[in-house]
């Protein structure tokens, strides 16, 4: 009896973070390389990433999704070609809210663009 109820209340649990719907937060883990497949960032490099919500796969065709403005820049450390970013987490320095509600669309493609300039540099869009 006890099993049940413990497997009753993941199940009541699930149901309710599925009801609560849009994501505040969006955790990706990226891997960054050079056109030869080097991984890049050794044991630490900051690049400056930007991140974007489309509603097609082919990067210029579509309608970007979120942000409503252009995506602000976001400054990752790359170790070993990894970086990770917590897209829309603003209490921990992300600079655009993640306000995007997912279930109006079914299909959504992240777009991620990489600078080694920061805001001044010409980003390249990862593929």
């Amino acid at each position: 009896m006890l099993l049940f109820i413990s497997a009753a209340s993941v199940l009541i649990q699930l149901a309710q973070v599925e009801a609560a719907g849009t994501p505040a937060i969006l955790s990706y883990q990226g891997r960054l390389t050079n056109a030869s497949g080097d991984l890049l960032g050794g044991s630490g490099t900051t690049y400056y990433f930007k991140f974007s919500l489309w509603n097609n796969a082919t990067v210029g065709s579509g309608t970007k999704l979120w942000p409503t403005s252009d995506p602000t820049s976001f400054a990752s450390t790359v170790r070993d070609g990894v970086f990770n970013v917590s897209i829309g987490d603003t209490a921990n320095g992300y600079p655009d809210a993640l306000t995007y509600n997912f279930n109006t669309n079914p299909d959504v493609y992240l777009q991620v663009e990489v600078s080694s300039s920061g805001d001044t540099g010409t980003f390249e869009t990862l593929s």
